[in-house]
């Protein structure tokens, strides 16, 4: 029993301890940027050693990927798909599903879109950063294709779940709401009328 109890206070102590490191690490590098952020200055502000930190994360790249995933979920980890809130694009008519995914992604935009343009940013001059930004932009494509398939109960085609996928893009979230100073609220009508409009010609999802 011992054994067990140390093992399982090591397990807990190590998530408060990535917790923090990803806190530090997500504040550093929507702050200063990719170049300008350090794995020994995410160390100190973590108050751990940089030892610490690369037993948590091989790499600078590394470590900004489990930020990203982090900021997406909300800390939650699992699959995105079985989150409660994301699952309510299956629920309802399909304006109330469309709305659904609406708030879902104003959610995750405001969570992640700051801490995924660091991605963004260390593509330009990175190149292991550009092979992981395609992979993840990939993912995000294919993620579109089942939340709109959700949306409307059906697999919807390819040129559609592209016309969503560009809309539903950070790029869009940080010039309106970032630049422009839109509210969440204005990006999100924004969103839903075009998206409306984009899915307008396919077949309704069966209630």
């Amino acid at each position: 029993m011992v054994r067990a109890y140390n093992s399982e206070l090591r397990a807990q102590r190590a998530r408060e301890s990535r917790a923090v490191v990803l806190a530090a690490a997500i504040e550093m590098f929507c702050g200063r940027g990719w170049v300008a952020t350090t794995m020994a200055d995410v160390a100190s502000a973590a108050g751990v050693s940089r030892q610490t930190v690369y037993q948590q994360f091989p790499n600078k790249l590394a470590l900004l990927d489990a930020c990203i995933d982090h900021a997406l979920t909300g800390g939650e980890g699992g699959p995105v798909r079985e989150l409660p809130d994301y699952r309510r694009m299956g629920l309802g008519d399909v304006d109330e599903r469309l709305a659904a995914g609406a708030r879902w992604l104003c959610a995750a935009h405001e969570r992640s879109a700051a801490i995924q343009h660091v991605l963004d940013e260390a593509a330009v001059t990175d190149t292991t950063a550009a092979q992981r930004l395609r992979v993840r932009e990939q993912n995000r494509w294919d993620e579109v294709c089942w939340a709109v398939g959700l949306i409307l109960g059906t697999r919807p085609d390819d040129d559609l779940v592209t016309a969503i996928w560009v809309l539903a893009a950070r790029r869009n979230w940080l010039t309106l709401v970032g630049d422009r100073g839109w509210s969440p609220a204005q990006w999100t009508d924004w969103f839903v009328a075009h998206a409306r409009a984009d899915l307008a010609s396919a077949s309704p999802a069966q209630s």
